[in-house]
């Protein structure tokens, strides 16, 4: 079965062609990037990121079928991302998504953008076992899963304000560094000393295991104030290495702190910050003293993009397959009914 997958979430245009139920395979993938438009604000502009997905949406979809060798006549059915993201860029890859789904006459599977992001680690890893702990993290989400098995999600954690990617973007557009900050601030953490300045690990006056990261991005602003740090100094990239340090290991005492309550078998952390080099370092040697299996995707699937989409679409419809999606789709109520439907998944 061929899956044309679209993801057009946030700021990143991705569209996918990828080969499921037989030699299980992405075939082609495109991105068009809008880091550049939004750089110079030091975030992203929904307006800006909605506009440029109208703009190049079928342009990318006509140069990923010719990459992928194959034309819209023998794709099998569609995939988008639903939610959550930016409600103008949703509504891009919607339209143009029902209007393809209508035209040819295809299935047309909705699916959630985080939980796309733990499938991207199945690209690559097929052999993953349930249960496991799924840590998603990126500039826009932090959530912790527990999936006894596909389609049954635990919400264990997550972010009450800031998420941990966008604390790594202030900080470096406090700081005057460009956007998005994450590899720049890696950068220059690279020649810092982590231990240098210290961050005092939140903790949730409810009890909950929630995260919150707006605390990070204080201290290391009263840091900056109070010892007038300048970026390039010594003094900025300890206190990189510093802010990087933390963030990690509080990601991986949360995770450690729920897999000691629960029986898993495998670790997936996915997103657009799980390509951090520390992040990546940390997990890996404290998964491999408790012996669990970790997962991570492939770098180009840790940010957003459409194969994980349509990996995850192809799932879903194989294991619903009595629902009529495209009807579905086709009903003036479809956003509704799949809120409906996307409770039991």
């Amino acid at each position: 079965m061929l899956v044309l997958g679209i993801e057009t979430s946030c700021d990143e245009t991705a569209v996918a062609v990828v080969e499921r139920g037989g030699q299980d395979r992405v075939l082609a993938e495109v991105i068009k990037s809008q880091v550049d438009l939004h750089a110079e604000y030091g975030g992203i502009v929904p307006e800006i990121a909605s506009r440029t997905h109208y703009q190049v949406i079928d342009l990318l979809t006509r140069r990923v079928l010719e990459e992928a060798g194959v034309t819209v006549a023998q794709i099998n059915m569609l995939a988008l991302t639903l939610g959550p993201g930016l409600i103008g860029s949703l509504l891009i890859g919607l339209a143009f998504a029902k209007g393809l789904a209508l035209t040819c006459r295809l299935p047309l599977v909705a699916v959630d953008h985080i939980l796309a992001h733990v499938e991207a680690a199945f690209i690559t890893h097929p052999d993953i076992q349930y249960p496991l702990l799924a840590l998603v993290v990126s500039g826009g989400h932090t959530t912790l899963f527990y999936q006894k098995k596909k389609f049954s999600s635990q919400v264990l954690a997550k972010t009450r304000d800031d998420a941990a990617g966008e604390i790594m973007d202030k900080v470096a557009k406090h700081f005057g560094l460009g956007y998005p900050g994450g590899p720049l601030l890696d950068e220059a953490a690279g020649s810092g000393d982590p231990g240098r300045f210290a961050f005092t690990l939140p903790k949730m006056s409810d009890g909950s295991d929630d995260f919150s990261f707006s605390g990070f991005k204080t201290s290391v602003l009263r840091y900056a104030r109070a010892d007038k740090i300048a970026v390039g100094s010594q003094s900025f990239n300890d206190l990189a290495a510093s802010l990087l340090r933390v963030l990690v290991d509080y990601l991986l005492g949360k995770v450690l702190a729920a897999a000691a309550h629960l029986q898993v078998k495998s670790v997936v952390v996915a997103g657009g910050v799980s390509r951090n080099s520390l992040l990546r370092q940390h997990f890996t040697a404290a998964c491999r003293e408790k012996s669990w299996r970790l997962f991570l995707p492939e770098p180009n699937h840790c940010t957003d993009n459409a194969a994980m989409v349509a990996w995850y679409g192809y799932e879903k419809y194989q294991d619903f397959p009595h629902l009529n999606y495209f009807d579905l789709y086709l009903n003036s109520y479809s956003r509704a009914l799949f809120r409906e439907v996307n409770k039991h998944r």
